[in-house]
């Protein structure tokens, strides 16, 4: 890992160290708990960014995979006709199911526990909502899967091998990225797998600049 990736995965430990009991956050109006061992919103910009430009249609049927503490779900629960939420951490479906409720959209959001697109089988979504984990590194534990990619990003290698599988036709997938993370590495993914894309909106900060992807595959 380089000075940054270090510096941030250190960062990310020190945060979620310092939850240790349920704790209350605001993000754009509305009420999120947060619990011990989930990953935390406010740990970085990406969560609130992307939350922000999510990019969903009326009547989308939405995946919002790696849900975490479920921020992208109840957003895009706003306007989509149905929202599938999946984790792999068992205490990140559990928060996001109180969240989905507290937010008045449990009705809308159907939360699943498992590994990418283990839970979703065969289904085929109009819109992807995809907050990666994107530091080289092996996770420890299941919160580490959070930021942890893998040695050599296999979860994002993983994830444009079979994402297409589901994706309606003229569906799309929206993507929070980091300039911390190997961007290169991230574009040449998309090309070996044919999709197109192009950045939505972009913001900079002293330490990487983070960008938003609308992503479609070339049938």
């Amino acid at each position: 890992m380089g000075f940054k990736q270090k510096l941030s995965a250190l960062a990310l430990k020190f945060i979620h160290m310092t939850i240790r009991k349920p704790k209350k956050i605001k993000i754009f109006g509305k009420t999120f708990i947060l619990l011990p061992n989930v990953f935390s919103p406010r740990g970085t910009l990406t969560s609130s960014f992307l939350a922000r430009n999510l990019g969903v249609k009326e009547g989308d049927y939405v995946l919002d995979l790696g849900t975490g503490c479920g921020i992208q779900a109840v957003f895009a629960a706003e306007k989509a006709k149905k929202v599938v939420a999946t984790d792999i951490n068992p205490q990140a479906v559990k928060c996001a199911k109180i969240n989905a409720k507290i937010n008045d959209v449990a009705e809308k959001v159907d939360i699943r526990c498992g590994n990418l697109f283990d839970p979703v089988k065969n289904e085929k979504f109009d819109l992807i909502i995809f907050s990666p984990p994107y530091l080289p590194g092996t996770p420890k534990n299941l919160l580490e899967h959070a930021w942890f990619c893998g040695e050599k990003y296999e979860i994002i290698k993983n994830f444009f091998m079979h994402v297409k599988n589901h994706l309606k036709p003229n569906g799309r997938i929206r993507m929070v990225y980091s300039t911390i993370a190997d961007v290169n590495f991230l574009f040449d993914i998309l090309k070996k797998n044919r999709f197109k894309w192009f950045v939505i909106t972009s913001m900079k900060t002293p330490m990487e600049r983070i960008f938003i992807l609308e992503i479609k595959h070339k049938n």
